[in-house]
């Protein structure tokens, strides 16, 4: 069975998104997750989507992902620059 889902790393945009979650909510968000590394700038961001959700991510140089937070609610998501990806389970 494979699943799809689709990436965005267009970091312009994911930078507005960030501006409109603002910096409680995501100072919130990292604590929820208990992360204990906060991200480091913008190399590593990206958007993930499925038919469940839209999520806000970041990939650690270690090759860890955090799956921080839903963003389907916001405005910033973008039109295009959306990647199909294949996931085999």
């Amino acid at each position: 069975m494979s699943n799809i889902i689709y990436r965005n790393h267009d970091l312009k945009v994911i930078k507005e998104l960030l501006k409109e979650i603002g910096k409680h909510r995501y100072e919130q968000a990292l604590e929820n997750m208990q992360v204990k590394q906060k991200p480091l700038g913008m190399k590593g961001w990206y958007l993930e989507a499925s038919q469940y959700y839209l999520k806000l991510c970041y990939k650690y140089p270690s090759r860890i992902v955090l799956m921080l937070m839903d963003v389907d609610r916001y405005n910033n998501i973008p039109r295009h620059g959306w990647e199909r990806i294949k996931i085999e389970k």
